[in-house]
């Protein structure tokens, strides 16, 4: 007749690490259970659970059952986790999955050939995934009395490549009662063949052309806040 006697230390410490065996768990671990016990003559050695979004060295992550690429910084399964240097971590928790900069300034489009448009912010992104969508909004009026139009276009400024873009009727001269029109723009397309962990800048640029009069497209986000506007927008 015999009895067994077993005593747990069970821990739970400040950022949510479990220890079982131990007061201390280790900070790279989401389970640390210390079972250096002798059972039957075997000595069992310490054994610590890390997660797949904690910082974990390179050189011990696991996630799940599955053990990460340690000899590089190339992740085996791309999109889904990268190498900061010093730990793999999800793409999630390194990145917003969108990204959006907007006009905040009345600006006037006056330009005859494509330029950046007055004050509107580049939008710098870290590729997550190999596609993105991108979409262009922006509303305004005509500024001057001219049969004109006006064409916003998004650049990839990182290749030097346009990615698309969009022409609208901005005025419509009525020499009777003298009113120019409002306009509105809208441009989307899915963007392919990024390379992940790649930093990327897109920039929306414009131009005006008319007939008569001075063609500028406004944009007045301050004074209009209701009813202009210039936003683009990348969604991974």
């Amino acid at each position: 007749m015999f009895s067994i006697f077993l005593l747990l230390i069970f821990t739970i410490a400040g950022y949510g690490q479990v220890g079982i065996g131990t007061t201390t768990p280790n900070s790279n671990a989401l389970l640390d259970i210390d079972a250096s016990i002798n059972v039957g003559g075997v000595l069992l050695p310490r054994v610590a659970l890390t997660s797949s979004g904690g910082a974990a060295p390179l050189s011990s992550h696991v996630a799940g059952m599955t053990v990460y690429n340690t000899a590089t910084t190339a992740d085996i399964f791309p999109g889904i986790y990268t190498n900061n240097g010093s730990r793999w971590m999800r793409v999630e928790d390194s990145s917003p999955a969108a990204h959006s900069v907007s006009l905040a300034t009345d600006i006037q489009i006056s330009s005859a050939t494509f330029a950046n448009v007055p004050s509107m912010p580049t939008l710098t992104f870290t590729a997550r995934k190999s596609s993105v969508l991108v979409m262009l909004t922006a509303s305004g009026f005509g500024y001057t009395n001219s049969m004109a139009a006006v064409q916003l276009r998004v650049r990839n400024v990182t290749s030097g490549t346009t990615i698309g873009g969009t022409n609208n009727k901005i005025q419509s001269y009525d020499d009777v009662t003298g009113t120019v029109t409002t306009w509105s723009a809208s441009f989307s397309k899915l963007v392919t063949g990024l390379t992940i962990g790649t930093t990327y800048t897109f920039s929306v640029q414009g131009l005006v052309g008319g007939i008569l009069g001075t063609p500028n497209a406004a944009i007045f986000p301050v004074t209009n806040p209701d009813n202009q506007h210039m936003t683009l927008t990348v969604i991974q």
